[in-house]
């Protein structure tokens, strides 16, 4: 079927752009359509090429309602001249062939083909259109992308056929297609083909393949490679097809380059990110002269110097879309580089087609290798900075790196890894288009042997079996003390570091310390006490029949809830206690709902606790974070979290949480055990969360838990001696008053999270006054009498 459309557009002007463009290096825009406005806010897509006869210039636009084709010759007067209207998807592809554009979508809209013989340069046409839907018996509606080698031979990718693969189709006579064969091993993405080899990039499988279609009907697979991100979306080859470039479409995802002249032993050559750590996207990549010109979703259009195989080098960028940054799919979705005039297309998905004109500049590159000072050995994961500049890259097992920058100069380029002393080349000179090589020595930093011990803070009794863990930014050391509270580390590297060590039945310390040839020892000592902020590993056991959200020990992945109502899982454990992991339901998804608790329970159940003979009115303590959302359907939430004390034999519910409780934050709670059941030598504490239904969000996290004894703040009678501390409220210092016969002897000053952060013994006295060290607060003292006893009281400081 054959459709014939005039243009409703042949009153459009030019709207050059109003957007500042927060980057731009080697693009000038030259032109601008604000095509996302003039049909009506709808999304654009991709962007493709044409020269007529007479070298005039087009752009093909794809939109979320239909096809523009737009002349672009001029680029300060460039102009729409023909719209084909189609069914609404946000994915739009075309390829052109000869006189003819070729056009897929993901909507049921099939292939449709535009006749631009009939283009007029400036002036607004009627263009001739048709569409295909496959063979008879064997028809397809929609299809993600497309290529059209030099053959006329045109590929179509993700079409809703089989496995969504490849269909080879000829189309040198568009009235009368004809489909040649067919790859359906797997759903592919995106595609490309010259001299009969085909590249084709599985998104959903994570890889590329290459194959020989020289036999449509025979078609045979080269080779195959995973891709950095393993999510394989697009692929390019170069022009002597011994190189082809990848993007993976994730948040800082990279374009990769791989060796492909031996098909059989593909290996990756190299790879880089536009903004590194900033969660951008690239989308799709292509190949002109030994650049790589890509669209990169919000950074926009970058350009990369290939020339130098193995080391990739940014030299352009220009900023389609300065109100977007970092992670999202929004902004530059197409580039078409290949244009006469050297101008490159860019569609940018919500504000319209840019026109630049880029300036191909060489890179400066800088190569070479770090080795040991002492043996000369390779060393490596040497980070290479130049200075000034943000580039940076790490030396490989070989000891070999590779960077570059874009503007010639003289720069220090700084050599540094944890295991060495830094060092410094001054004046580097880089040039455009050259490659410097800066070799590298560094000199061992040598290691020591690091003892210590760890001690009960009152009695000064060894604590064997307390587990240490010395760790910074490089290096972690773990060990547990011998039999007489001792531990040894051997061959560590001196530094700064933070010392965590714990038991259970004592409270968790974590301290700073500096390490050197002249400090190669530590103490720690530890208050008894039943407390964890989940630091260490202090034995806590894991139970669940949950298919996913089990509890695990982590640092928790901050994740959105549904509909925007608030986080669901929190980026960072309770504040305040040592290092950053809390217990959490599932923490390996990156949206709501994919690692929340599903069908099933999970729970975590402490070790043994003595509070019968420790304790004379101890309070549960705990910090929750707690979300049981979302559903559809109107169902009614029946999810839930539990906290269970057990006595040795029977399970006490002491606390069960509902939707009525979420919180999306860490909410403290605290609950007085003997309210619920009688105290015995051996008691545990579990923290219970089930799916009851289904369809439902149900995520916990627990951190924060302790053992605390005595709330109250009344005056106490013990053993008929009375005590007395006061003022409470008090805005510096407490007097505490006591008998003669049962003085206080020991005092520990507890934060809110149960941590021991000053101690103080004392001669036994029946009056003493203590100065509170801290800043304003709550706070528990507990207090050791002579006879053994002891007291905790809740102080204000204000």
């Amino acid at each position: 079927m054959k459709n014939i459309t005039l243009t409703l557009f042949s009153f459009a002007l030019l709207l050059f752009s109003i957007f500042p463009a927060f980057s731009q290096l080697n693009l000038t825009q030259l032109g601008y359509i604000d095509l996302y406005s003039m049909h009506g806010d709808n999304d654009l897509s991709d962007v493709w090429g044409y020269v007529d006869p007479s070298g005039n210039e087009y752009a093909i636009v794809g939109l979320q309602n239909g096809t523009s084709v737009c002349h672009v010759t001029n680029p300060a007067t460039a102009s729409e001249v023909f719209f084909e209207p189609g069914m609404s998807s946000i994915w739009r592809d075309m390829k052109v062939w000869n006189d003819h554009a070729f056009i897929t979508t993901e909507a049921t809209n099939g292939l449709l083909v535009i006749d631009l013989s009939t283009l007029s340069a400036g002036t607004p046409v009627a263009l001739a259109t048709s569409y295909y839907y496959g063979p008879p018996g064997d028809t397809w509606e929609s299809a993600h992308n497309l290529f059209i080698d030099e053959n006329g031979v045109c590929y179509i990718f993700g079409a809703n056929r089989d496995n969504g693969g490849c269909i080879m189709l000829d189309v040198t006579d568009p009235t009368n297609i004809i489909e040649l064969g067919k790859i359906e091993d797997w759903y592919v993405h995106d595609g490309v083909c010259k001299n009969d080899t085909l590249y084709l990039a599985h998104i959903s499988d994570g890889f590329m393949t290459v194959w020989d279609v020289a036999d449509k009907t025979n078609p045979v697979m080269l080779g195959s490679s995973p891709t950095p991100g393993n999510f394989s979306h697009n692929i390019w080859f170069s022009d002597d097809l011994n190189y082809v470039y990848t993007t993976d479409e994730i948040p800082n995802g990279y374009i990769g380059e791989y060796n492909v002249s031996d098909p059989t032993n593909i290996f990756e050559t190299d790879r880089i990110q536009s903004s590194p750590g900033m969660d951008v996207i690239p989308h799709n990549a292509h190949f002109l002269n030994d650049y790589v010109i890509t669209s990169y979703y919000r950074d926009g259009i970058t350009i990369h110097d290939v020339s130098n195989k193995g080391n990739m080098v940014e030299v352009g960028n220009f900023d389609t879309s300065p109100a977007f940054t970092g992670d999202g799919f929004n902004g530059c979705w197409g580039a078409y580089p290949w244009l006469p005039s050297g101008n490159i297309l860019a569609s940018d998905i919500e504000n319209g087609l840019y026109i630049l004109g880029p300036n191909y500049q060489r890179a400066c590159f800088l190569e070479g290798n770090v080795t040991d000072f002492a043996t000369g050995a390779p060393i490596n994961d040497v980070l290479v900075e130049i200075v000034s500049t943000s580039v940076t890259d790490n030396s490989d097992i070989v000891g070999d790196y590779a960077a570059g920058y874009h503007a010639a100069g003289t720069y220090d380029v700084i050599y540094s890894n944890p295991g060495y002393f830094p060092d410094t080349a001054y004046g580097v000179v880089l040039t455009n288009g050259a490659v410097t090589v800066q070799d590298m020595q560094l000199i061992p930093i040598v290691p020591v042997t690091v003892t210590g011990d760890v001690s009960e803070f009152v009695l000064g009794g060894a604590i064997p079996g307390a587990i240490v863990q010395i760790e910074n930014a490089d290096f972690t050391y773990n060990t547990t003390t011998d039999g007489s509270g001792n531990f040894t580390i051997s061959s560590f590297l001196p530094g700064e570091y933070v010392v965590t060590v714990g038991l259970w039945g004592y409270i968790t310390v974590c301290e700073t310390h500096v390490f050197n040839l002249s400090n190669t020892s530590v103490s720690i000592q530890l208050s008894m006490g039943y407390a964890d902020d989940f630091a260490l590993d202090l034995g806590w056991t894991e139970t669940s029949t949950a298919s996913t959200g089990i509890f695990e020990r982590a640092d928790p992945i901050e994740i959105s809830s549904w509909g925007g109502g608030g986080v669901t899982v929190p980026e960072f454990d309770l504040s305040g206690d040592c290092g950053g992991l809390c217990y959490v339901t599932g923490n390996g998804a990156s949206s709501a709902g994919a690692d929340d608790v599903d069908d099933g329970e999970t729970q975590i159940t402490s070790p043994s606790m003595d509070l019968l003979s420790s304790y004379a009115n101890p309070y549960l303590n705990f910090s929750r974070y707690w979300d049981n959302s979302g559903g559809s359907g109107g169902a009614p939430r029946d999810d839930s979290l539990r906290v269970i004390i057990n006595d040795g034999t029977t399970d006490h519910i002491i606390a069960y949480y509902t939707e009525d409780d979420n919180d999306n934050a860490w909410t403290s709670l605290s609950y007085r055990i003997r309210d619920y059941v009688v105290l015995t030598s051996n008691m545990t504490v579990t923290f219970h969360t089930a799916d009851e239904g289904s369809g439902h969000l149900v995520e916990a996290s627990i951190d924060g838990f302790f053992i605390s004894d005595s709330a109250t703040t009344e005056q106490l009678e013990i053993a008929n001696n009375e005590l007395k501390l006061y003022p409470n409220p008090t805005k510096d210092r407490v007097t505490i008053s006591s008998s003669d016969q049962n003085p206080v002897v020991e005092l520990y000053l507890y934060d809110i999270s149960g941590r021991v952060i000053d101690s103080r013994k004392f001669n036994p006295a029946s009056k003493l006054e203590y100065v509170l060290p801290f800043e304003s607060g709550t706070y528990l003292i507990r207090l050791v009498l002579s006879d053994g006893d002891v007291v905790s009281e809740k102080v204000i400081k204000d």
